[in-house]
């Protein structure tokens, strides 16, 4: 999982850093900096996120939605 697609996570459910960061039990501040680009996405932030959503990083469906979006925000972000 990549500091982006934790932020599109986050963003597609609709919630705040600090709400997030509650909903996958993680301090707010570890979700800012990764979404800053100050620290990656520890193995531990991402146990307690597919925990969450009950998938495994090998689940097709979650990479193939993830990756999709990444492009997609890319896309969106090289215009500005």
């Amino acid at each position: 999982m990549t500091n982006t697609q934790l932020k599109l996570i986050r963003l597609y459910l609709g919630l705040t850093q600090k709400d997030f960061a509650t909903y996958v039990n993680v301090a707010e501040s570890t979700i800012a900096k990764i979404e800053a680009g100050f620290t990656g996405v520890s193995e531990v932030t991402k146990a307690r996120v597919y925990r969450k959503f009950d998938v495994t990083e090998n689940n097709s469906e979650i990479t193939r939605r993830n990756n999709r979006c990444t492009r997609t925000y890319i896309r969106i972000h090289a215009r500005n």
